[in-house]
């Protein structure tokens, strides 16, 4: 299986992109059936194989040679179906060869448009039809500020639809884009059609929803309008993929993520508030130990004041003492001292 960069759609893929590209192929099996048909940049090959399903026979042509070689041997199967190397912009197939061209998501990646559109007028047969998608830029990049890194040229609509008109003078709009619906279908067996109800406010109407929100632009494009095909407005489900479930499902992971925050949040505060009475308690013994420090200070000063007195007092009496003892007095006194001494 190829890998998916985000430039080439792998049917491995899922959600919305997975929707857009299946139900382009899907709408088109009723108009291939039983024509010779160009898928051209046909990637992987699974919108190719899709066709085959129906038409005649399909040849898929993709630039790249690796997905050439992919689809090759992944859709061998299928004998009406064949994949060739080749440019958009020079389809290696003869003049007039083919009834439908069927070109999705190819346009916006190229500089040379016309010489894309040149090459697929020129493959199809006089009364062939080309199906031609492009995002719309205005929805698709303007109001999204989105960049696609893979888009060399997005087209506004009158810039497509003054394109396709020089190459194809008669062209049908559809309007291709996600929707948020609620389904009604028969309990037992199935039905072909959905009739499409429209809420506008409090208005209920039978219509399809508006094209003033395309995403994309899918155009039918023919020599003159009485070859344009009856296509209807189509509506497109995958069976045991629900992306409404799986978006409830984020939600319920998104509200656990919530309550796991808000807990969070409630250890933090807690925190905070033990943070803060262990900051107290802190200052509080930095300020007990700060007086602490101031008295031993002052009694180390008191102490050192005492005992240079002291030492100064027993100077002031070694001198004294020494005066006495060099005295006349003390020498004349002496004999006496000593008698005295003599009668204890």
């Amino acid at each position: 299986m190829l890998n998916f960069t985000g430039e080439r759609f792998i049917p491995t893929e899922q959600g919305e992109i997975r929707y857009e590209h299946m139900h382009r192929y899907g709408w088109m099996q009723s108009l291939c059936a039983g024509r010779d048909v160009l898928d051209i940049a046909c990637g992987e090959g699974y919108g190719s194989a899709l066709l085959a399903n129906t038409a005649g026979s399909v040849v898929g042509v993709d630039i790249s040679n690796e997905a050439v070689e992919h689809a090759r041997q992944r859709y061998a199967a299928q004998t009406n179906l064949r994949f060739v190397q080749g440019s958009a912009t020079a389809i290696p197939l003869e003049d007039a060869s083919v009834d439908v061209a069927v070109s999705f998501e190819t346009l916006e990646h190229l500089a040379q448009q016309e010489e894309m559109l040149g090459e697929l007028r020129r493959v199809l047969k006089p009364s062939g039809i080309l199906v031609i998608s492009s995002p719309n830029k205005k929805v698709y990049s303007d109001e999204r500020n989105y960049v696609n890194e893979f888009h060399v040229k997005e087209l506004y609509f009158d810039e497509l639809d003054a394109l396709l008109g020089r190459f194809f003078p008669a062209n049908r709009y559809f309007a291709q884009r996600f929707l948020t619906a609620s389904a009604l279908f028969p309990l037992e067996g199935s039905a072909r059609n959905y009739e499409a109800l429209l809420l506008s406010g409090d208005q209920l109407k039978v219509q399809t929803q508006s094209a003033d929100r395309a995403m994309y632009f899918v155009a039918v494009c023919a020599a003159n309008e009485d070859l344009l095909p009856p296509l209807a407005p189509n509506l497109f489900a995958e069976a045991g993929n629900d992306l409404y479930a799986d978006q409830q499902n984020v939600m319920h992971w998104a509200s656990g993520l919530h309550k796991e925050h808000a807990e969070l949040e409630a250890r933090h505060v807690a925190l905070q508030k033990e943070f803060e009475e262990r900051s107290a308690w802190a200052l509080s013994m930095n300020a007990e130990r700060a007086a602490w420090d101031e008295a031993r200070a002052k009694s180390e000063a008191e102490c050192r004041r005492l005992e240079a007195s002291l030492a100064q007092q027993a100077t002031q009496s070694e001198q004294r003492l020494a005066a006495i003892l060099n005295s006349r007095s003390w020498r004349l006194l002496a004999p006496l001292r000593w008698v005295q001494r003599a009668l204890r």
